[in-house]
């Protein structure tokens, strides 16, 4: 008799970014990068689905969670939810602007650098194993505004499994966040590690920290500041 067939589980990446691409003193001084990673995505699906009902039986219209735009005391209930997990893998970019050469500026430049320093820590093979997995699925939000920036985004991180996953059967997904909760929820650890940065502001950091895998200052010891 044969031995039994087991089945590989899939992994599924939800990369977002946090700040803009402003490089002048009227920009965000950070720009943040921030992939989730599981294997499972029932964790917090009905979590986040009665919130919404619940929001919505006391009145709030909310189709999604967006961090940037829901209230406060949305966003409290949400990072609730989150500091529950235990599936989660984060890792994130953090990139000081001012510090950014002007001739790695332009998109087809930034955004390749920016992926490999992101995605090196949790696909090395110090990190996940990433041949032990079916599929690796990469979700993206198909945000409306900022479409240069976004597509410039997903061919950087095309580039990178291109190069690093021969052999690893991947597949590009972009959907609008409101249709998955993966995407919500990488939309508010991204900004709970963005505002960490950019205003010191550390209350939501403080319940996502426990998720962190990796936050690398990729310019931290950079000596000069060009505005």
């Amino acid at each position: 008799m044969g031995g039994e067939v087991t089945e590989l589980p899939n992994c599924y990446i939800f990369i977002d970014e946090s700040g803009n691409y402003d490089f002048s003193p009227n920009g965000t001084k950070y720009w943040v990068l921030t992939s989730l990673i599981t294997e499972d995505l029932h964790p917090g699906l009905l979590e986040f689905y009665d919130l919404k009902h619940e929001l919505i039986d006391l009145g709030t219209d909310i189709e999604y969670f967006h961090a940037p735009e829901d209230r406060q005391a949305v966003r409290d209930k949400v990072f609730n939810i989150i500091q529950r997990l235990s599936n989660l893998r984060v890792d994130s970019l953090i990139v000081d602007k001012t510090k950014v050469a002007p001739g790695i500026r332009p998109l087809h430049r930034f955004y390749p650098l920016m992926v490999e320093n992101l995605l090196r820590y949790p696909l090395d093979p110090r990190g996940i194993d990433i041949q032990s997995y079916e599929t690796v699925f990469i979700f993206f939000d198909r945000a409306v505004s900022a479409r240069n920036q976004q597509q410039a985004l997903v061919a950087a991180v095309k580039q990178y499994l291109a190069r690093h996953l021969k052999g690893v059967n991947y597949h590009i997904t972009m959907h609008s966040s409101a249709s998955h909760h993966y995407l919500q929820m990488v939309d508010y650890l991204s900004r709970a590690i963005y505002v960490k940065w950019e205003r010191n502001e550390t209350r939501p950091y403080s319940q996502i920290y426990h998720h962190i895998k990796s936050e690398f200052p990729i310019f931290e010891n950079g000596s000069i500041a060009y505005y």
